[in-house]
């Protein structure tokens, strides 16, 4: 018989930290989540200026500890 069970990693999982995203242009604050090591979605991008708009929400909040690689969601202002 062969096991098939998922391997155990013996890694503990990395936090991170969420960097504050609101107010900052919506180009920077997908660098500052990347920097962080997490990714920064946006939640209601419609057009290609959409990059240029400031961050007015995120979430999770700034300071919250997510996994590394985590998602972090961002609503650009209009």
């Amino acid at each position: 018989m062969v096991d098939v069970s998922p391997a155990v990693s013996a890694e503990p999982v990395r936090k991170v930290q969420v960097p504050e995203l609101v107010g900052v242009r919506a180009t920077d604050a997908h660098d500052r989540a990347l920097d962080a090591g997490m990714l920064a979605v946006a939640e209601n991008a419609t057009h290609t200026a959409a990059g240029r708009g400031l961050i007015s929400r995120q979430h999770p909040d700034p300071g919250a500890e997510v996994e590394h690689g985590a998602i972090v969601r961002i609503w650009i202002g209009s």
